[in-house]
């Protein structure tokens, strides 16, 4: 079981990337309802709080995973009762592979390129060998369709190193053309 040891935390102006917890289900779900956040991922839309629970608990079970939650630092903006505690997940889905989701409301506002900043760092010290396997790249795949993906990853100092035809089946769009983003170590923010 790999849970994320709480000394891994990382602080931007306005982010706190800290472990992903159980206890995240309830903000997490909410991201995990709504149809444009998981239109390209391999899930379908689900409000099951018990589900969201499970999918925490697998991120947990695999050694290649090692997820964060991502907060908003009360300096930033200020959080009514009704708003999510966490307002995104950044994290190794399968090292070397990295991805991100984030709740629809926080979308546009560049919380998302400013925790990858965040997390790659500690990603590339995490997996730079000894106890952990060693990577001296992350890579990141997108759909082709999607644009503010490709943003984010770009200004985050990823680059585009290949287009992959028809190899992932969405389970609302189809089978569809991938995009594979690289970030080597030495290239990390």
């Amino acid at each position: 079981m790999v849970i994320v040891d709480p000394k891994y935390v990382a602080r931007t102006e306005r982010l706190l990337l800290r472990p992903l917890r159980l206890e995240d289900a309830e903000d997490v779900v909410l991201m995990h309802r709504d149809p444009e956040v998981m239109a390209h991922t391999p899930l379908l839309p689900s409000d099951d709080l018990q589900k969201t629970k499970e999918w925490i608990q697998g991120c947990h079970d695999r050694d290649n995973n090692w997820s964060f939650a991502v907060e908003l630092l009360p300096t930033s903006s200020p959080r009514s009762e009704s708003s999510p505690r966490v307002i995104g997940l950044v994290g190794a889905v399968r090292a070397p592979e990295i991805g991100y989701m984030f709740n629809q409301s926080c979308w546009g506002k560049g919380y998302c390129t400013e925790a990858l900043r965040a997390f790659m760092p500690m990603f590339f010290a995490h997996y730079s060998g000894g106890e952990h396997e060693h990577y001296d790249y992350a890579e990141a795949f997108t759909d082709t369709e999607l644009v503010s993906s490709h943003n984010v990853l770009t200004k985050a100092g990823f680059t585009l190193r290949e287009r992959r035809e028809k190899d992932f089946e969405n389970p609302v769009l189809g089978l569809r053309d991938t995009l594979v983003f690289r970030l080597e170590s030495n290239s990390a923010p």
